[in-house]
């Protein structure tokens, strides 16, 4: 079944559920000869939904495209994860996830959570499988690339120096970004132009949903609050320039190409300490790093892998 297939069965299985027993679950791909079935893609849809309530408001053709990349995504991940690492040793890590998860969504309890999961058709170890994989992830490339990451301590703290030189007022920015890779040279400008033009009519968050690589993608690509103290020359020349709601130009990145854009900004008065930037400054650095290499391995695993649509 082609992608236009799946949008159309899954689409009626969405506006019309009183003939949902009109319909068979049925094999839309393959990941090395490991099943994905509409099933799955309609469950991943109920799962993005409750971890993200904005999504609600995306289309449901968008929402089925969107699915189908996210499940694929993550049984990739799964499948590379699994040459390292047993499922089912991290209870106690997936568990806090978890807390974080339901304290997100302002919910007083797990069985407040159990009964959104419950009118979905979702089960609480579906939700516990999906953190892991990310969890496993994570570890996977940080275990990898941990001898790679390359963070230069005085730079960083020089250039500190430098901003928060007497300044007594604090610029912050609330940033959402878009981070992609073109499939080839030859396609790259209809690839922007594609992004550009589905900003225009579903807006930032959506897109970023839909398109996005980065790890920010399910949050609508939300990154938050930075300081600008926290960003880097050419970001900041950038955003500096904006007026809230305005995107960069493509800004290009070691994980590929990226677009910004200004959610909000506020100055904030309060004295700058310079340990404690230097520390955020290091773990943004690092975690920013970490991102590029899990962007660069993940492209270099899904080409080893076979994928087949049915």
């Amino acid at each position: 079944m082609k992608i236009f297939g799946l949008i159309f069965f899954l689409l009626f299985f969405l506006l019309f559920p009183k003939y949902s027993y009109l319909q068979e679950v049925s094999i839309i791909y393959t990941v090395d000869n490991v099943p994905i079935t509409t099933n799955q893609v309609k469950n991943e849809i109920s799962y993005l939904k409750i971890v993200n309530e904005n999504l609600n408001k995306m289309d449901d053709k968008s929402l089925v495209v969107y699915a189908s990349k996210s499940i694929l995504r993550e049984k990739i991940k799964e499948l590379e994860i699994s040459k390292y690492f047993k499922f089912g040793l991290n209870e106690k890590i997936v568990e806090q996830n978890l807390a974080n998860l339901i304290s997100k969504r302002n919910l007083n309890s797990l069985d407040d959570f159990k009964k959104i999961l419950k009118n979905s058709d979702l089960s609480i170890d579906y939700i516990k499988k999906k953190i892991e994989i990310e969890l496993l992830w994570n570890n996977l490339i940080y275990e990898k690339y941990k001898d790679k990451l390359s963070i230069d301590v005085n730079k960083i703290e020089d250039d500190l120096k430098l901003k928060i030189k007497n300044e007594n007022k604090v610029e912050e920015y609330k940033l959402a970004e878009i981070l992609f890779t073109p499939q080839s040279k030859s396609t790259e400008i209809d690839e922007i132009d594609e992004i550009k033009e589905s900003i225009k009519e579903i807006g930032f968050e959506s897109s970023a949903i839909a398109y996005s690589i980065s790890n920010t993608a399910s949050k609508g690509g939300n990154i938050g609050w930075l300081k600008k103290t926290q960003l880097s020359k050419n970001i900041l020349r950038e955003v500096e320039n904006l007026n809230i709601g305005q995107i960069t130009e493509v800004l290009d990145s070691p994980a590929g190409k990226l677009i910004l854009i200004l959610q909000d900004k506020r100055e904030v008065n309060e004295e700058i300490s310079l340990e404690e930037e230097l520390k955020k400054a290091i773990l943004i650095e690092r975690n920013k790093q970490l991102n590029q290499f899990s962007s660069i391995y993940f492209k270099k695993v899904e080409i080893n892998t076979i994928i087949n649509e049915k």
